[in-house]
C-alpha cells in the first residue's frame, strides 16, 4: 500500500490537478483514498462535484494536526494512498513527506518554480537520511511547452537539485481546468494527448513503488 505525497512549497504548480487525475487513473485498477491536506480543500470541492464518482475513489479530508495517524489507520483499506499537500513549508507538509513512499513535486517549467523548491527538496533529503533513502522523490513537470529551449533549460536546472523528474510530465492544455470544473479527470475527456499523459505519470509511479518494494524485501 504505497503513500503517495503530491507537494511544493509554492502554489500555482498544478499539485491538485496532478493529484486529482492521478487518484482517478490509479482508481481504475484498485481502491484509492485521495487526502486532501490542502487547506484550500479544492479536491474535496472537486471530488463533491462529481455527477458520479469512480467506484475506487474515495476523497476525505487531511487532518492538518494528525496527518500520520490519520494515514495509518486508513491505510489498509486501500491500495494506494495520494496527498494532495498544502503550499509552504509547513507542519502538514512535513508529515505530509514523512507518510510517503513517494514523493511527487510538481514544478512548472519556470526558473521561479526551480527556484522555489529548494525548501521541499531540503526537507526531502533530510527524512531520507534518517531513513535509508525513503521516501523516493521526483519532479513532475506540469503545464509545459514541450520541444523548447525552456524546458531543457529547466530539466537541467531540476537535475542540479539530485532527486530526478520523472519522463513523464502534463502540458498546457485546456482540458485540465475543463476537467476539474466538470468533476471530473482528463481520462474522462476527448483529449487523447492529456489522457496519454496521466497514463504515463502513473506508469513511471508504479515503477517506482515497484522498485522501492523490492529495494525493502532485499535490505
Amino acid at each position: 500500500m504505497p503513500v503517495i505525497a503530491i507537494v511544493n512549497q509554492k502554489g500555482g504548480t498544478g499539485k491538485t490537478t496532478l493529484s486529482t487525475n492521478l487518484a482517478w487513473a490509479l482508481a481504475e485498477t484498485a481502491p484509492v483514498l485521495l487526502l486532501d491536506a490542502d487547506p484550500q480543500g479544492s479536491a474535496l470541492d472537486w471530488y463533491d462535484s462529481q455527477k458520479q464518482h469512480p467506484m475506487n475513489l474515495t476523497v476525505v479530508p487531511g487532518d492538518p494536526n494528525h496527518l500520520i495517524q490519520k494515514v495509518r489507520s486508513l491505510a489498509s483499506d486501500y491500495r494506494w494512498v495520494i496527498i494532495d499537500g498544502p503550499p509552504g513549508i509547513t507542519k502538514t507538509s512535513a508529515d505530509a513527506v514523512r507518510a510517503a513512499d513517494v514523493v511527487l513535486i510538481p514544478a512548472k517549467a519556470s526558473p521561479f518554480d526551480v527556484w522555489a523548491a529548494s525548501d521541499i527538496v531540503e526537507a526531502v533529503k533530510a527524512r531520507q537520511q534518517t531513513t535509508h533513502g525513503v521516501p523516493k522523490a521526483a519532479f513532475v513537470i506540469t503545464m509545459s511547452r514541450p520541444r523548447t529551449r525552456l524546458s531543457r533549460q529547466i530539466d537541467n536546472a531540476l537535475a542540479e537539485y539530485g532527486l530526478g523528474a520523472l519522463q513523464a510530465r502534463t502540458t498546457e492544455r485546456v482540458s485540465y481546468p475543463q476537467a476539474a470544473i466538470e468533476g471530473s479527470s482528463v481520462l474522462e475527456g476527448r483529449d487523447q494527448t492529456a489522457r496519454n499523459e496521466i497514463l504515463a505519470i502513473r506508469g513511471e509511479l508504479e515503477r517506482m513503488c515497484h522498485d522501492t518494494a523490492q529495494q525493502t524485501k532485499s535490505a
